[in-house]
């Protein structure tokens, strides 16, 4: 009996043992599952987003004033008296139309004379050649008349012109704008009298900055508003593009026409546009992203290293903006992934772990 509870004693014991060795083990196992899971606690958390090479668009308002594409000055090449002045501002005229006429007298009078010295120049010169024959007038003579007749010649159509031009017709089909002066007003020679438009066809001339003009295309169309008119649009397309740039505003001239000129659209009204600008195979990143220095600009780009991700500073040569987005011109590549979130306490070789999958931008 004696030995037999000695042997149930020593059994006890042996299993006391075998229990705190598990549990010890156990203790060290749940402890290195936590200071696993509290260093990964401890990295940085960011997300990212990925440097993306696509096709980006951009709308660019302008503004200014309808004009017409023809607009037309007339002007007295003849000094004299208005006689005749019958249109006003607002009249339509008709190609040929009187719309000037001068006092013309004395034109006429020079016109009569020119044609009787003409006459006269005809009849010497037929005489002398008539006597030419019997030498009684001689070959020098016959050349000097029909110099003469010549020169005779010339003047009647010279005055013949200044009296045509003493009556100034309209040279289009359009819309009289400006009357500067009226009947019995005595006018000096180049005289601004009158001027003409056609009012079905206007444009609107647009200042743009010279960093977007390679972006405009002609023939693309744009969306016209027109204050005085509400909230309607109006088809237009460019129609020129200017090749030179202001040297001092560093702007350029794109000429929009309008697909149709409606009801109320006039000459002079004030005009907004909307060319959407669109650009292809641009390497681009949310603007947002950027950070500046006086270094330049960069970005925070995520790299591997031993399995673990470290937060990169980077810097780049940044582009045009197109919204949201930046064009980059070096220093990233297509792929490359930049942190879009978790900047505070950001630091370049830091190690950070990425909370999600990149996010998605959006125009």
């Amino acid at each position: 009996m004696i030995i037999s509870k000695k042997s149930s004693w020593v059994s006890c014991l042996f299993a006391l043992i075998s229990l705190s060795i598990v549990l010890t083990s156990c203790d060290n196992a749940t402890n290195a599952s936590t200071q696993k899971q509290n260093r990964q606690a401890a990295l940085h958390r960011v997300q990212t987003v990925s440097v993306e090479n696509k096709a980006v668009a951009l709308t660019q308002v302008v503004s200014g004033t309808l004009e017409a594409v023809t607009k037309i000055r007339l002007y007295n090449e003849e000094s004299g008296r208005i006689t005749q002045l019958p249109f006003h501002e607002g009249d339509f005229v008709k190609k040929g139309s009187l719309l000037i006429q001068l006092d013309n007298t004395f034109l006429k009078t020079d016109a009569t004379i020119a044609k009787a010295s003409k006459q006269q120049a005809k009849l010497d010169l037929s005489r002398l050649k008539k006597l030419l024959p019997k030498k009684i007038s001689t070959e020098e003579e016959v050349a000097r008349a029909q110099t003469a007749l010549n020169l005779a010649s010339a003047e009647e159509e010279r005055q013949i012109t200044r009296l045509q031009r003493s009556s100034i017709k309209a040279p289009i089909d359009g819309l009289i704008t400006r009357r500067l002066y009226e009947p019995g007003d005595m006018l000096a020679p180049q005289s601004h009298i009158h001027t003409i438009i056609d009012p079905s066809s206007l444009r609107l001339k647009a200042h743009i900055a010279e960093r977007w003009i390679p972006l405009v295309k002609n023939g693309q169309s744009v969306a016209l508003f027109i204050d005085a008119l509400g909230d309607r649009t109006f088809k237009a397309n460019v129609v020129r593009i200017h090749p030179t740039i202001n040297a001092r505003t560093h702007k350029g001239i794109v000429e929009i026409l309008l697909d149709q000129v409606a009801d109320g659209v006039t000459v002079g009204q004030f005009v907004r546009a909307d060319i959407v600008l669109t650009a292809s195979d641009r390497l681009v990143i949310p603007a947002h992203t950027i950070h500046f220095e006086p270094e330049g600009a960069y970005v925070y780009r995520i790299n591997k290293n031993d399995n673990s991700e470290i937060a990169e500073k980077v810097y780049f040569k940044q582009g045009q903006q197109f919204g949201a987005l930046t064009e980059i011109y070096s220093g990233l590549s297509a792929g490359d992934k930049i942190v879009t979130r978790g900047y505070l306490g950001l630091r370049d070789g830091k190690k950070v772990t990425v909370a999600n999958q990149p996010l998605k931008e959006t125009k």
